[in-house]
């Protein structure tokens, strides 16, 4: 039996650690109870072989050099000012900082917070996001305020950063099957099983398992190509169901969603959980084997070469094995902390690398540097870390939230580019 394990985002909605972990459902919280038992034994004693398995190492072997671990190099005030130059609106940014307060004032303020190679306490944190929350009347005033009361720090990455773009697309739907309207989206079903794997691995904090019980032991949890082909259909985990395949598969990689019904009513769905399977990207699998080239690769060349080939659908897309679960919201979208993220101003980033709720300040460059005028950053702006996603692992990968509708889908879609990351931090 094999076990996915992913990160665990900090999130508000649920917890005050967890991805996203989803509320109990009336008239199965015994039969949760039950579950989580059996599932407890099966995880204990699969961690005992795979810890004793993870810590042989062979006698060649030597930790990696300090000097090629990513790490945060201070700028001075001079600097400081030379780099912080806002494209965007003052009031998305003040907007995005109150949501990012929101969040943190919720947490402990004892819990410490990885940046980098190091870690910042949540109340020390916290200062900075409230000043800028406060409001300023004009970006190059919070500019400079960043550089005389707080300190600048660039993230000195081994390989560069790369920085995507997501957004929320607006899908037509129905609250009943019928000849158009095919595919579903699923809320969380009532046997997905979330193991805190923590609590059997002091070493494997921030983890959780997820699978479901059958004849009494934990086994993953159906894979996209299973709940595809109808392993949870007519069991009533149905929030709604759309009319195109491609998109349904792509609001899987978004996380989110407007629906917009018939009758006028549009509704806000957003991550609630996975399978826990892991995740494979689409464009990957068609640059391995020949079907696209690395320079091709974009949404719209992603959804045009399905569309164009629906006899390949089902299995191109069975390749990435995770599968989302979706809830309803008030508004949204929410990111993974909880919190309503903003246009241009939220970015998803590895909660292991970088602090959620975190100030940073983002570059990203334009793909063709060769002109005076192209050399000049795509986007140059504060953003706030109020997201994460699988595809998103590890210091050197960034993804900036567009907003809804046609022109964040065109913006979000063309957005591969390499950029620079600095983090706001107190003195």
């Amino acid at each position: 039996m094999r076990l996915i394990i992913k990160p665990l985002v900090l999130s508000l909605s649920k917890h005050d650690s967890g991805e996203h972990l989803r509320s109990p459902l009336a008239g199965t919280a015994a039969r949760g109870k039950l579950f989580r038992r059996i599932a407890c034994v099966t995880i204990a004693t699969l961690l005992c072989f795979a810890l004793a398995a993870c810590t042989h190492l062979p006698t060649s072997w030597k930790p990696p050099s300090l000097a090629s671990q990513p790490h945060l190099v201070a700028l001075d005030a001079e600097s400081c000012r030379a780099m912080l130059r806002d494209d965007a609106p003052v009031a998305s940014l003040q907007q995005a900082a109150a949501r990012s307060v929101e969040y943190l004032q919720r947490v402990p303020q004892d819990r410490l917070l990885p940046v980098l190679d190091r870690q910042i306490a949540v109340a020390e944190l916290l200062p900075v996001i409230a000043a800028l929350a406060a409001g300023t009347s004009a970006g190059d005033d919070w500019s400079q305020q960043v550089c005389g009361r707080f300190r600048l720090y660039r993230a000195d990455l081994p390989q560069s950063l790369l920085v995507t773009g997501y957004y929320e697309p607006q899908l037509a739907a129905s609250r009943r099957p019928s000849a158009r309207f095919r595919y579903p989206v699923y809320r969380v079903p009532d046997d997905l099983v979330d193991v805190d794997v923590s609590h059997f691995c002091p070493e494997c904090r921030n983890r959780v398992a997820q699978g479901r019980v059958e004849n009494g032991k934990l086994v993953p949890y159906y894979s996209r190509g299973e709940i595809e082909a109808g392993v949870l259909a007519e069991r009533g985990y149905e929030i709604a169901w759309l009319d195109d395949p491609v998109e349904a598969f792509f609001l899987h990689v978004q996380g989110s969603a407007e629906l917009r019904f018939e009758d006028g009513v549009h509704m806000q769905i957003s991550y609630s959980s996975s399978n826990g399977r892991p995740y494979t990207s689409l464009g990957s699998v068609l640059i391995e084997e020949g079907r696209m080239s690395r320079d091709s690769v974009s949404l719209q060349a992603l959804k045009d070469y399905l569309r164009a080939h629906p006899d390949e659908q089902a299995a191109l897309t069975a390749r990435n094995q995770r599968y989302i679960f979706f809830r309803t919201v008030a508004a949204g979208p929410i990111g993974s902390l909880g919190v309503p993220l903003t246009a241009g101003r939220s970015i998803a980033a590895d909660p292991s690398v970088y602090p959620p709720g975190g100030l940073a300040f983002v570059r990203v460059a334009r793909r063709d540097a060769r002109t005076a005028e192209s050399a000049q950053p795509l986007v140059s702006r504060f953003a706030l870390i109020q997201d994460a996603g699988t595809a998103i692992a590890g210091p050197n990968r960034l993804d900036v939230f567009w907003g809804s509708g046609a022109t964040a889908e065109a913006v979000a879609g063309d957005m591969r580019n390499p950029g620079e990351l600095y983090v706001v931090l107190p003195r």
